[in-house]
């Protein structure tokens, strides 16, 4: 028995039947006509199958000799600090410089964090990442972003 995924097992089908009920009080439609509660009902009902192999796995499956260690060991805390105080600075410069630059600031900054390539690597594979979200987001789907000072 692994108590852990039992718990946790547990937690995530209390937390979809929850999901679930509220969304059929809100109305789930149907296929051909999906109401407000539609998609997360079916996202419920998914979570729910998943907690339930969870628990079914946690059931069943012995607990060998588990080795208890510590989840913060090897942490690379510099890399985890300046992802997080990035993450701040994009918050607070997205209204002011819009989603182009500074996304693409953010971005750039995040692919040399992750990966230790050639500089203009990741100055082209950050301008895509956001070339290719503007599109979808605003152009395709009329999502509004944030324009910023340039009005773009």
């Amino acid at each position: 028995m692994n108590l852990r995924n039992q718990w946790s097992g547990l937690f995530w089908l209390v937390f979809s039947i929850l999901v679930c009920v509220d969304a059929v009080r809100m109305g789930r439609g149907s296929f051909h006509v999906p109401g407000p509660g539609f998609l997360p009902f079916w996202s419920g009902v998914g979570v729910g199958i998943l907690a339930i192999l969870l628990l079914v796995i946690g059931t069943l499956k012995k607990e060998q000799g588990v080795e208890i260690r510590s989840l913060w060991r090897g942490m690379n805390w510099r890399t985890v600090i300046l992802v997080s105080v990035s993450l701040v600075i994009y918050c607070v410069l997205l209204p002011r410089l819009g989603f182009l630059i500074t996304t693409l600031g953010l971005m750039t900054l995040l692919f040399s964090v992750i990966r230790r390539s050639r500089p203009w690597i990741q100055v082209v594979t950050a301008l895509v990442t956001v070339l290719v979200t503007y599109v979808t987001f605003y152009v395709w789907l009329g999502v509004q972003l944030p324009k910023g000072l340039f009005g773009f």
